[in-house]
């Protein structure tokens, strides 16, 4: 027993150890801001009926990082552009939510960091991680991922101050501990502290109860279905 407790000991602190080694994509030598993608995806996403604008709803802040270069692309994918829209059937989930932190976390707002995306600004994050270990983090620019589809939320939550609550990582971190399925060893690692994973959870726990999938990889993601549900019964935006 005393070797089986020390091989996984041994296991949980190597795992450890690398848990602060973030990969951080380089930035371009010439960032872009991508204008004309932008203003032909808000005419498609402002016409589409399927798509519902969130960026005037109470209690929800928009903090775009796409939309800004401070994102791990290095460009400007929305061209300042803070404007947010989900499919219609998450909006069910998102006003539940919102009751949910209403009754919980009274003066507390969803700071929401990225709902549906084009297609082009899917291919450029995947290019920002093709050809490193991390390419498999990021849904392909062809086949999509839920953001895509307009079914998925990435965001955090504040305190009734308006203050971000501390998840110890930052916005599309490719840290081991930017999950669910890193925390422990981050714990044990002091990586996390555990008021960092406790915020974590008030957020899951939240947009669990209004029907929300968190992804274990991330915790700032959300899906308002199964990836297997999404692409039977949704199409991808085209463009």
């Amino acid at each position: 027993m005393r070797i089986s407790l020390f091989v996984i000991f041994a296991v949980v602190v190597t795992w450890a150890q690398g848990a602060d080694e973030a990969f951080v994509p380089p930035k371009p030598e010439k960032p872009l801001r991508y204008c004309t993608a932008a203003r032909d995806w808000i005419e498609y996403a402002s016409e589409d009926s399927n798509l519902v604008e969130i960026t005037h709803m109470e209690g929800i802040r928009m903090d775009l990082r796409y939309a800004t270069f401070n994102n791990v692309t290095g460009h400007d994918l929305y061209c300042g552009i803070q404007r947010a829209f989900i499919h219609r059937d998450a909006l069910p989930k998102l006003k539940k939510t919102l009751k949910i932190m209403e009754k919980e976390m009274p003066g507390s707002e969803l700071v929401v960091f990225d709902a549906a995306r084009p297609m082009y600004a899917q291919a450029a994050l995947k290019a920002t991680v093709a050809g490193t270990p991390y390419t498999n983090f990021v849904s392909s620019g062809k086949t999509g991922g839920l953001h895509n589809y307009g079914l998925a939320l990435d965001l955090s939550i504040t305190d009734s101050t308006g203050a971000l609550l501390d998840m110890g990582t930052d916005f599309d971190s490719f840290e081991k501990c930017a999950g669910a399925d890193g925390e422990a060893a981050a714990l044990m690692c002091e990586r996390l502290t555990q008021q960092q994973v406790d915020n974590r959870n008030k957020l899951r726990a939240i947009m669990k109860k209004a029907g929300w999938v968190p992804l274990g990889s991330e915790w700032w993601h959300f899906n308002a279905y199964t990836r297997a549900y999404t692409k039977e019964h949704y199409p991808l935006f085209p463009l």
